[in-house]
């Protein structure tokens, strides 16, 4: 659907007449931070009946919720009321949740950090207010961690980097001619991945909502 629409913009675009470059053309760069939160599903791979107290098959779901912030720096190119442009960013994140799993058994799961490269397609509004969607390739961290509280307190613990995508939109405002603001909701999808032990093999799924406020500063060079 991004690709369709940035298509059709493109297509308005070529049948415009040209004109200056308009306000939101330029790299930008700024700082942003937020809540996040979503759903983490574990299931079991192996026969773990002698401490994890999960039978193959058997899925643990997590809804973790945290806080974020990081920092992006993107590039606009403006024709008419149209934007496109392309950001990167990266977060740090403290997004986790511990569960009780019955019997004698505590699970976790946590994350990091997430980075993320978007095309972002935009409407201004007024020169001044940019509506936008974006969408594109994500990335980040994911940590699961079980114990088991009997006497000898047996635990494992993973860390894989998984991929997959985000999708989301945002509002975004100058308060001046090199300042803006904006709010964005993003949804990403890290996918599935496997997560391995010596004794242990879990395949672990992660889609999380964020909304964040944040803060760029915009320039314009001439080349």
């Amino acid at each position: 659907l991004l690709l369709a629409s940035a298509a059709l913009a493109l297509a308005a675009i070529s049948s415009t007449p040209a004109t200056a470059a308009g306000q939101w053309s330029g790299f930008y760069i700024g700082g942003h931070a937020g809540g996040t939160w979503g759903d983490v599903d574990v299931t079991n791979v192996t026969d773990t009946s002698g401490f994890f107290d999960l039978a193959p098959g058997d899925v643990v779901n997590f809804s973790p919720s945290g806080v974020l912030g990081g920092a992006q720096i993107g590039y606009n190119f403006q024709m008419s009321n149209f934007v496109i442009g392309l950001e990167l960013d990266g977060s740090a994140m403290d997004l986790d949740e511990a569960l009780d799993l019955g019997g004698d058994d505590i699970g976790s799961v946590e994350a990091e950090w997430r980075a993320t490269a978007a095309l972002r397609l935009g409407y201004a509004v007024n020169q001044k207010s940019l509506v936008y969607v974006k969408g594109g390739y994500a990335t980040g961290n994911l940590q699961f961690s079980a114990v088991d509280t009997n006497p000898g307190n047996q635990s494992f613990s993973t860390d894989e980097n998984h991929s997959g995508w985000v999708a989301g939109g945002g509002f975004e405002h100058l308060m001046s001619d090199d300042v803006s603001i904006a709010i964005e909701y993003s949804y990403v999808d890290l996918g599935e991945d496997t997560h391995t032990t010596a004794t242990v093999v879990n395949d672990i799924g992660s889609q999380t909502h964020t909304v964040t406020a944040r803060l760029n500063w915009h320039w314009n060079p001439s080349f």
